[in-house]
């Protein structure tokens, strides 16, 4: 091996044999976990029950093409939705956790996140759960590749049946039905891959960057998909009385000092 095998935090391959490694030096990271399934229970229960309020409708905000499915808005109400506040304490720990992989693997002195978050004029910024809702999907509905606003996006798959990965799917040598695929960059070369399939299970859940583009093939048997999805942005100049401190064994004491705090406390 190399002198920089045991130092290198990027993504590398490498063989028992061969004195080399393979580095993925590029790309934006993706942090992949699970949420508690209580939580997401509760999120998909709130929806069901709400699914039918056209108030609700989230289809005009969002790039998905739900014809037969829905995507319906968790509100805000003034910070008086306490299911939304409690998904938030418990989503935005994930995102924290993201934050401290990456600095334990940077090391202490890496500045990039601390730098994210401060604002122009130096005062640290706050994550705010900007918006988040729940998508319905049902047979040929699907989501064109996009992105989203924010700085952080996220989601969180409910119950997902099997079958929709492969009933009905059309003779095709790229099957993706179903799955959520995330794309990043061109493609220069037939040894990289610039895009990331995932055939999703529920409490399965991602964290990414707003900005990082994906897209949901349609699927072709009477299945439901459902996923939770929403956006943080960051907020700058809070006053230390609007952030609340997220319990967690972190290593950066900044981190977290970064969410909004839930205004129903």
């Amino acid at each position: 091996m190399t002198k920089y095998r045991d130092k290198t935090v990027l993504p590398q391959m490498v063989h028992s044999s061969i004195n080399g490694e393979v580095l993925y030096p590029f790309g934006p990271p993706v942090y992949r976990c699970e949420l508690d399934e209580k939580i997401v229970d509760m999120l998909i229960e709130e929806g069901q029950r709400t699914r039918d309020d056209k108030k609700l409708d989230h289809r005009h905000q969002l790039a998905g093409n739900m014809k037969q499915g829905t995507s319906v808005l968790y509100p805000f109400n003034n910070g008086n939705n306490k299911i939304r506040n409690q998904a938030d304490q418990a989503i935005v720990q994930k995102v924290f956790e993201f934050f401290e992989i990456l600095q334990s693997n940077y090391g202490e002195g890496w500045p990039n996140i601390s730098k994210m978050m401060m604002g122009q004029s130096g005062g640290m910024g706050a994550l705010r759960l900007q918006q988040l809702w729940i998508n319905f999907q049902q047979a040929g509905d699907f989501n064109p590749l996009h992105d989203h606003g924010g700085l952080f996006s996220f989601v969180v798959f409910g119950d997902i049946d099997d079958k929709i990965f492969t009933e009905g799917v059309p003779t095709t040598n790229a099957n993706s039905a179903g799955q959520l695929v995330f794309h990043y960059g061109e493609k220069i070369t037939q040894l990289q891959m610039n895009s990331f399939a995932v055939k999703p299970y529920k409490g399965l859940m991602f964290v990414f960057p707003a900005a990082l583009e994906h897209q949901v093939a349609p699927y072709w048997k009477q299945y439901e998909r459902i996923s939770i999805s929403g956006n943080y942005v960051l907020e700058h100049n809070q006053p230390q009385a609007n952030i609340n401190p997220v319990k967690l064994d972190l290593q950066d004491d900044k981190i977290p000092d970064m969410m909004m705090k839930d205004p129903t406390q």
